[in-house]
């Protein structure tokens, strides 16, 4: 007859094969668990934050930043459920909290023209609101703004994949559309637009390409192609971003391979202003990438312009920098 082998647990007093913990041992084994999860978390963050970033970058002071915009010598950048002003060198002066989550900013004649969801805040520049638009439209994603000299308004609606058109005051006239089907081809978060020059300039980022409207949203130009070179729009759906300087070049801003660019009135490729040196490119290598457009939602990157200065903003650090223009 063979002879029953007992192996002590250390933590108890019974055999391994019939350890059943107390009460007060399973709750000290999870609360261990547990903390050395945390432990794990809180060292992977602490690599990600020690990890070396291209100099430059202010912190925006947001957790989630969704559009920026500059106006007079300032920076106003909208994110959480506030929109934050800061000066160029990142000191803050003012933060304005809403109700809801502003998605897209632009400032112009003195007043603060804040993109809901669905609908449209016309406000002053402290945040206080002057009219309101009716919703938009069911499933309404509005991403990016534009005001005309008369002060119409723009907006970009990636739900609906068109361009609403607002009066001053806040009502809403009617509905742009363009591409095949009446359709722009874009993703639901990047759908950016400007005013330059007397029209409407449109970054159309499912067809790589840059186009310029009439108020009336009649086609007047289109330049840009797909292309990994730099003088064309690389991956799914690029530019994400536009601006156009006073002398009429536009200025071009690209996600998953972050790069800003300049090109002329004729669109003809002329400069990098920024590569993917000068930006996080470890987190820019995370942002999703989707032939149909659908999934495209994170590692955008806003530009304005400050003078002969380009400032960007980086959706994937929430932080911004400038750059020279010349």
């Amino acid at each position: 007859m063979s002879k029953s082998t007992t192996n002590s647990n250390p933590d108890c007093d019974c055999s391994t094969g019939d350890c059943r913990p107390s009460r007060r041992q399973f709750f000290s084994r999870g609360a261990q668990s547990i903390a050395a999860i945390g432990v794990a978390v809180q060292s992977s963050a602490t690599a990600r934050a020690s990890r070396l970033k291209p100099s430059g970058w202010l912190p925006t002071g947001l957790g989630q930043t969704r559009d920026m915009t500059a106006a007079d010598g300032l920076v106003y950048v909208a994110g959480d459920s506030a929109v934050a002003v800061l000066k160029p060198g990142g000191e803050p002066v003012r933060r304005m909290e809403f109700a809801e989550a502003p998605r897209c900013i632009a400032v112009a004649k003195r007043r603060l023209v804040v993109g809901l969801r669905d609908r449209v805040l016309i406000c002053d520049l402290d945040g206080e609101t002057q009219a309101e638009s009716k919703r938009l439209a069911k499933g309404a994603a509005l991403t990016s703004l534009a005001v005309a000299e008369n002060g119409t308004i723009f907006a970009a609606d990636g739900g609906s994949s068109s361009i609403w058109r607002i009066s001053p005051d806040g009502e809403v006239l009617d509905r742009l559309a363009g591409g095949k089907g009446g359709r722009f081809a874009v993703p639901k978060s990047f759908f950016p637009i400007t005013w330059a020059d007397g029209g409407l300039v449109v970054a159309h980022p499912g067809r790589h390409r840059v186009e310029r409207y009439d108020a009336d949203g009649e086609l007047l130009a289109r330049w840009g192609k797909r292309s990994r070179g730099l003088t064309g729009f690389s991956g799914c759906c690029n530019p994400v971003s536009v601006a156009v300087t006073d002398s009429g070049e536009f200025v071009t801003a690209e996600r998953g391979q972050p790069r800003i660019k300049l090109f002329g009135k004729d669109g003809k490729f002329r400069s990098v202003i920024a590569g993917p040196e000068a930006f996080d490119a470890e987190e820019h290598e995370q942002v999703d990438t989707d032939a149909e457009l659908v999934t495209c939602q994170n590692g955008g990157i806003e530009v304005g312009l400050l003078g002969d200065q380009i400032v960007a903003l980086d959706h994937t650090t929430a932080s911004f920098r400038l750059f020279d223009l010349a």
